[in-house]
């Protein structure tokens, strides 16, 4: 039960704002930025982050001087006519905010969770969810929301405390080359999300003390502020800045990425969907409650307030009051909910719209940036410089009063009447400007009816334009990919450039296929699929095995859906995907073929990949053969890749790893070891081998830049933050990269006896 008082604490009114801030903006501000400033979109929430603060400085003299709810506060200090006006305005504002944010709401959950439903039937249970929030009042809701607070803000703070690990800072650079109108578009773009904290002008009715609140506001832009350039950074560091530009909420696909081996359960995002929800749902249900109060105050229902003009002198007078009181606030209420309900199905209606047409959405962003969005400074500027004005005008009338009181004649008392019509005039002549800134340029099917493939074979364009996809069914079964392994390409598609296109744009856009699920390629990929009846296991189950599990490659290493999607908007690496063939009756990994940087570039051996992937940091244990008849095996690698123009464009990588000897041909005292049958680090023999090692991977190395161009050592997409003048000469000619620079490597062996 609740004290239905219609107050809450200044904590309450913290976690509310929390809310409204996050909810669209970590949907919608990582994407937005990503394309207009690209890696600088870090600096664009920082500085959009300072502009809310203030922005939040200019609403807080407004917030201190209000004694009454902020609609009638408009009344009394700019007149009816002015404050009608600005409170419609408010209340579209609301109604627009809202179906965006309820059509965004029921979007979210049709591509996430319920892919088959209908938008109509979602859209409803939302906004009947919202109104049932709404019809418990303020009080109701800002508890529910104290109390989830942590269970909803931990398994985010998680979240992105595991995503640590995916993060390739090498996406981060190079910094400072957006242009100036990407830098000020993204920031003003933060700030559209972050002036959401012009809700505390409508809180300050339900906290009683308005510094509380005012501190709440500031608290909430910090931590908003501090959240979106976290998630930002992660998102960058994983995706990459020209990927993430092209995902519609990559927020929630980072957490369909998460990987749990041999699980059936692949997509968490359905699980950390709670955190959209509730943040969705609290910005929804504001905008309704907020507009149900101004319609209210609008139509002039529910105005009287005779009772607390009354100043009660006896205890019966007392209790009157505090009677009439709560009558008033349940009235209040219930007028209230009676508008938010007329509110609500504006909003409804407006979300259909938005559905309906793709030009609505663009309407009201457009209206957000030239019109929205002024109004929403414009206002509380008035009245903050009438304030000022008023509080300069009563210091001036306190010093002209003594002068006043020693006269007869009351001609000089007009003129604190006078400033006052000047301050007047003031407010006129600026909300006359007002209007001159607006002109700045379930049908889901049951578990019975669905099957769910395990790996998918593609040997030609017609596999995934028909077979599935939802394209076709399994009898009566309808396919279900959110649990798919493994994808295997054959090797005449993954070299067909415009249908691997149509296969990656395909699945993106339908969003069906996890975005963790493995990419193999083979020679005939249908009949790596035929091997899972002999073997009496699904081929995707033991690939999936394999190569999480009994590869010495770190699984994260090995090519998946998401990162093909990745480099063929980012082009910045090469991917080494397993190539499959069948022995001994079973699938095994024999080679592996290139994917530089979104195109399809040849096999490579198996010696080349490995060294690949031991230069990442990525392969546990790396064995090698350096000349005929010695075996070394090398580990615990700290690779460190440097770039240095003496002798040429060179690409430095300085191998520091631990390493033993497992055979080695005699040499001239025999084994290479001391007398205490340790290896002898300083020994000639291991000096050599050291070089020999050098140059067995400088020959790898070689062979496949000088004939197939192709850098093992993956160095171009760390030339942003390490050598940004090559950077500015390849990024538009990438194809020349290889062609124009060496490979050099330098190892550094700490032997030991195992």
């Amino acid at each position: 039960m609740f004290a239905e008082n219609r107050k809450i604490s200044g904590r309450q009114a913290f976690r509310l704002l929390v809310y409204d801030l996050l909810g669209l903006g970590t949907l919608l501000i990582p994407t937005v930025l990503a394309n207009v400033a690209g890696r600088d979109g870090i600096f664009c929430i920082i500085f959009g982050t300072l502009v809310g603060l203030c922005y939040h400085k200019l609403l807080s003299p407004v917030v201190r001087d209000m004694k009454v709810p902020f609609p009638e506060y408009l009344e009394e200090k700019l007149g009816v006519v002015w404050g009608k006006i600005l409170q419609i305005g408010y209340l579209i504002y609301f109604i627009l905010l809202g179906g965006y944010t309820a059509w965004l709401f029921s979007t979210l959950v049709l591509s996430h969770l319920l892919r088959d439903e209908s938008f109509w039937l979602v859209l409803a249970v939302v906004i009947v969810l919202s109104a049932y929030g709404i019809w418990n009042g303020i009080e109701g809701r800002a508890r529910v929301y104290e109390l989830l607070f942590w269970v909803v803000m931990l398994p985010l703070f998680l979240m992105l405390f595991a995503a640590i690990d995916e993060i390739d800072v090498d996406y981060w650079t190079p910094v400072l080359v957006a242009s100036g109108g990407g830098f000020f578009s993204g920031t003003y773009y933060v700030f559209i999300c972050f002036a959401l904290v012009f809700l505390i002008l409508f809180l300050s009715e339900f906290v009683t003390k308005r510094e509380t609140l005012v501190r709440a506001g500031r608290s909430a832009l910090i931590f908003a502020g501090v959240v979106h350039a976290g998630l930002y950074l992660i998102l960058l560091g994983i995706f990459g800045a020209q990927a993430l530009g092209t995902m519609e909420f990559a927020a929630v696909t980072m957490m369909s990425t998460v990987k749990i081996s041999a699980g059936f359960l692949k997509r968490l995002d359905a699980f950390m969907f709670g955190i959209w929800f509730f943040t969705l749902y609290a910005i929804l249900s504001s905008s309704v409650f907020y507009g149900g109060i101004l319609l209210r105050q609008a139509l002039g229902i529910g105005r009287s307030r005779f009772w607390k003009k009354v100043t009660p002198k006896t205890e019966k007078q007392r209790n009157l009051r505090y009677t009439m009181g709560n009558l008033g606030h349940s009235m209040q209420n219930s007028q209230e909910r009676v508008t938010s309900m007329v509110v609500i199905a504006v909003v409804f209606a407006v979300a259909g719209v938005f559905y309906g047409s793709e030009r609505a959405t663009n309407v009201y962003e457009w209206f957000l940036w030239y019109i929205g969005t002024p109004f929403l400074v414009l206002v509380p500027m008035v009245l903050a410089l009438r304030i000022f004005f008023v509080r300069r005008g009563r210091e001036n009338k306190s010093t002209a009063e003594r002068e006043v009181s020693n006269k007869i004649a009351g001609g000089d008392a007009k003129t604190s009447v006078g400033s006052t019509k000047q301050v007047e005039k003031v407010v006129g002549v600026l909300l006359l400007l007002l209007p001159l800134g607006f002109m700045m340029g379930c049908r889901t099917g049951e578990l019975e009816d669905k099957n769910f493939p395990i790996e998918v074979a593609v040997n030609e364009t017609g596999d995934f334009g028909v077979e599935w996809l939802g394209e076709e069914t399994n009898g009566n079964r309808v396919k279900d990919y959110n649990h798919l392994k493994v994808i295997i390409l054959s090797r005449e598609f993954l070299e067909n450039s415009s249908a691997m296109d149509e296969f990656l744009n395909l699945l993106e856009r339908k969003n069906e296929v996890p975005r963790n699920t493995y990419v193999v390629a083979a020679e005939d990929a249908k009949e790596i699929l035929k091997q899972g009846e002999e073997m009496g296991e699904s081929v995707g189950t033991y690939l999936e095995e394999y190569l999480e599990n009994l590869s010495q490659v770190k699984k994260e290493a090995y090519p998946t859906l998401g990162m093909l999607y990745q480099e063929k908007e980012n082009k910045q690496e090469t991917l080494f995907i397993p190539f499959v063939t069948v022995v001994d009756g079973k699938p095994e990994v024999e080679h592996y073929y290139a994917w530089k940087r979104g195109e399809a570039a040849g096999e490579v051996d198996t010696e080349t990949a490995l060294l690949a992937y031991f230069t990442a940091n990525q392969l546990e244990e790396y064995t090698l053969i350096p000349e005929k008849g010695s075996y070394v095996k090398l580990f615990a690698p700290r690779n460190e890749i440097s770039f240095s123009e003496e002798d040429g464009q060179q690409i430095v990588v300085d191998v520091y790893c631990s390493g033993e000897v497992l055979y080695q041909k005699e040499d001239g005292d025999g084994d290479g070891k001391d007398e205490a049958g340790r290896e002898d680090n300083g020994s000639e023999e291991f000096v050599e081998l050291e070089q020999q090692i050098s140059e067995y991977m400088n020959l790898v190395a070689g062979l496949q830049l000088n004939y197939w161009q192709i850098d093992v050592s993956n160095s171009y997409k760390k030339l942003g933050g390490y050598q940004r003048d090559w950077y500015f000469d390849y990024v538009n000619q990438e194809t020349k990269y290889e062609k124009d620079v060496d490979i050099v490597y330098n190892v550094h062996i700490t032997w030991v006896n195992i």
